[in-house]
């Protein structure tokens, strides 16, 4: 039987049975590859809310977009909302942003990757395909299967709403003090809107005066 589940200053509470109940319709039985998780081994990190923080071991789930931790040796789960500031942990901050993705706004967590007037964010995606029967090339079964789609990009100035980086022409018209500046800089650096270390060569351009 699946636990309760508990709201507590936002936090919500699951068992690691809950958690995987969550993960895909496939069988117990059945072997998934792939996973749900950027990196399934929990990593030293930091939860930091508005006016508190705390040490656990912690790791995302992109497939469901949730912080797990454990506290006590207990498997617990941060769901994205607006008491969550940011959790850092390895060398990567997420931050709670309300973003729109495929056609619907949603509060969820974001990598941080330059901050300044201009901050940038990429969204890491994980998908998961149900098993299909005899569609592999051999006739057997291919299994059910976690994959890493592209990340997302989004920018915003200042205190604005959050924008996808659908190309960077149109970045680039959202900052008109240096538009024909970045234009050039853009061109001569060949930046790519779907390759992160160069939109973050661009933001740091930006935002280095």
């Amino acid at each position: 039987m699946m636990s309760k589940i508990k709201f507590l200053t936002g936090i919500v509470w699951m068992s690691a049975s809950t958690i995987a109940s969550a993960q895909g319709s496939a069988t117990a039985t059945a072997v998934i590859k792939g996973t749900p998780y950027l990196d399934e081994a929990y990593a030293q990190g930091e939860i930091f809310y508005a006016n508190t923080s705390r040490t656990v071991p912690v790791r995302y789930n992109a497939f469901l977009d949730l912080m797990e931790y454990k506290q006590n040796g207990q498997p617990m789960v941060l769901d994205p909302n607006a008491t969550v500031k940011k959790v850092h942990f390895g060398t990567t901050t997420f931050v709670v942003q309300k973003f729109e993705f495929k056609g619907k706004a949603k509060y969820g967590y974001l990598v941080l990757l330059d901050s300044g007037k201009v901050m940038l964010f990429s969204k890491k995606i994980i998908t998961y395909r149900d098993g299909l029967k005899g569609r592999a090339l051999d006739g057997t079964d291919l299994p059910p299967q976690y994959t890493r789609s592209p990340d997302v990009f989004y920018y915003k100035i200042g205190d604005g709403e959050l924008q996808e980086v659908e190309s960077i022409k149109s970045m680039i018209a959202s900052f008109p003090d240096k538009r024909d500046e970045l234009t050039q800089f853009a061109k001569k650096e060949k930046i790519s809107p779907r390759k992160e270390n160069e939109l973050i060569q661009l933001v740091q351009y930006y935002n280095q005066d």
